[in-house]
């Protein structure tokens, strides 16, 4: 049924899926955790909306990841992949003072589309050349 190729791609897809997926978790117990700690900060999002936010993608992937590492063929990895990417941009867009942090944004950009673009190639269930 399934080739040794596309079962390599399906497990890179569920690790990378899982490490956004932990990474998320940690950075939503870390903006839970900070809350008390900067109370009196001037911050540009609430700390609890940030947490939510993580927290949702968090759980969202690292829930896919352990489908598509159960083999699940999961077409919908490239639209959660897009639909987490807007939300990050949502969030670079409305919650960013910092010219420093403005100036990382083609980094962040080129990121963006080497992220998108392994999921774009990890997602295909045919070897397609």
């Amino acid at each position: 049924m399934y080739n040794s190729f596309v079962l390599k791609r399906q497990r890179i897809l569920a690790l990378l899926f899982a490490a956004v997926g932990l990474a998320n978790l940690l950075r939503a117990w870390l903006a839970f955790f900070v809350v008390p700690a900067l109370a009196d900060w001037s911050l540009a999002l609430p700390l609890p909306l940030l947490g939510g936010f993580y927290l949702l993608w968090g759980l969202a992937f690292t829930g896919t990841a352990v489908l598509i590492w159960q083999g699940h063929r999961l077409q919908l990895a490239l639209s959660l992949a897009v639909m987490y990417q807007a939300g990050v941009w949502a969030l670079n867009l409305l919650g960013t003072r910092s010219v420093y942090h403005r100036s990382l944004w083609v980094r962040d950009l080129l990121l963006t589309g080497a992220f998108l673009g392994l999921v774009w190639q990890m997602r295909k269930i045919k070897n397609d050349k």
